[in-house]
């Protein structure tokens, strides 16, 4: 599909003297050509003015709704012959016949007009204007649609990658390795399965599917050498945010530990926003905030929630929770804990919102970070490790949580669906190492 445009024009010849129009006698000297030339600019302006386009509408008959003055200027263009007194007057059009009617009725007018208003020289029509039969230039409408495409794919393009860069999630592996040297222990899947109730099961279980209990048996593998040679080591779980998964993971790896047949026990030692004994389903009250606070002698420990597995829940929530964790009442606690138990896991406040979490470092052997793909940001992580280096913690690896299934960097993608090792099915869990590197 093609739109044309046609050009007609329509020459005038300038004259200082209105008596020299009708004396075909006369020769015009160069001074006198010279004064003809200096009138073309006064001319051209009164060619464009709106009262001489106005009868110019009128006198052609072409429809007003179409031709304003406005339009009409858009579309005529004067320019004077280098030299001489000749003007020509271009008019373009996209239907010829109105691009030649519109030029001789500028012709026809112009003579009178413009003695009228300069009241000195005059003009003479040289060439009338012709029907164009050949367009002037052809516009090709499937060509600038696919301009238009084009160019508004390049913006879409530079608008997304502006968004991506100003978007601070994680989103790969890399973005940590490439930071950190600190290791990535694991990688946890984002899990789909969903149980009766429409929650999606991702407390670790004997039926849990294959892809989620090996992501902790790598996990805690890794977390068997980060022990430091104790007898009973103690690993504080951390994050810089809500929802990155810190309490799941907690839960999940002290499951772990007791599936191995390890002696466990689990703390919930975030004592504002504590969740625990609410996903386990046990009794919250009569826990470790009442213990610290001396409102209870005697510290009340859940025995056997699963095999090998014993929790101390959140109890109250009290007004000072950091002043309790770090008493002496909190350290001479955990130490004699150590004596019954293979491996204790805390599951401490986001470090990133609250201080709690760094005075854990007063007891734990090391530090486990949760980052989740698409919500922890690189600011917020950067900001805890910072924290956690400045009170000598021992950050001994992070958990990359809620990794993507179909992602490049999952390598259990064979296990996914219900597949287990020797039984290969579609994809699946896995995470990874990091810690801040020097620059």
């Amino acid at each position: 599909m093609r739109q044309d445009t046609y050009a007609a024009q329509i020459s005038f010849y300038v004259y200082s003297n209105p008596d020299y129009i009708n004396d075909s006698g006369i020769n015009l000297s160069s001074s006198e050509v010279g004064n003809a030339s200096a009138l073309l600019s006064s001319y051209l302006q009164i060619l464009k003015s709106n009262s001489f386009l106005e009868s110019v509408i009128e006198k052609s008959g072409i429809d007003p709704v179409y031709y304003t003055p406005g339009i009409l200027r858009s579309e005529i263009s004067a320019s004077a012959v280098s030299g001489t007194a000749v003007f020509k007057v271009t008019v373009y059009d996209s239907n010829p016949y109105n691009a030649m009617l519109i030029a001789n009725t500028i012709g026809e007018l112009a003579p009178d007009k413009i003695v009228s208003v300069v009241k000195s020289g005059g003009i003479e029509v040289l060439d009338q204007a012709k029907l164009p039969t050949v367009p002037y230039e052809s516009t090709s409408v499937s060509l600038m649609t696919l301009i238009g495409a084009v160019a508004g794919a390049a913006l879409a393009a530079f608008f997304f990658i502006i968004r991506g860069l100003r978007d601070t999630r994680y989103r790969r592996l890399n973005e940590i390795t490439d930071v950190y040297n600190i290791p990535i222990l694991g990688i946890v899947p984002q899990m789909e399965e969903k149980d009766e109730n429409g929650n999606v099961k991702v407390i670790l279980s004997d039926d849990s599917p294959f892809v989620l209990r090996e992501a902790y048996n790598d996990i805690r593998t890794n977390m068997l050498f980060m022990g430091n040679g104790e007898k009973c080591p103690v690993f504080a779980v951390t994050g810089a945010d809500y929802d990155e998964g810190k309490t799941t993971n907690s839960i999940n790896l002290a499951t772990s530990f007791a599936m191995m047949g390890k002696k466990t026990l689990l703390i919930d030692g975030d004592l504002r926003n504590g969740d625990i004994a609410q996903i386990l389903g046990i009794e919250s009250k009569n826990g470790l905030s009442e213990y610290l606070g001396g409102l209870q002698k005697k510290l009340n420990i859940h025995a056997n929630t699963r095999e090998n597995l014993d929790v101390i829940t959140t109890g109250v929530i009290p007004p000072n929770p950091t002043d309790l964790l770090i008493s002496e009442k909190w350290k001479d606690m955990i130490a004699d804990l150590k004596n019954n138990y293979d491996v204790i896991v805390i599951d401490t406040p986001s470090v990133g919102i609250v201080a709690d979490g760094v005075e854990v470092v007063n007891v734990a052997t090391a530090f486990i970070v949760v980052i989740r793909e698409f919500v922890t940001r690189f600011e917020r992580e950067e900001l805890i490790i910072r924290k956690l280096d400045a009170v000598g913690a021992n950050v001994c690896g992070f958990i990359y949580n809620g990794m993507d299934v179909r992602s490049v960097d999952y390598n259990h993608k064979d296990y996914v669906n219900g597949g287990n090792y020797g039984k290969r099915s579609s994809a699946s869990v896995q995470h990874k190492k990091v810690s801040k590197k020097k620059s």
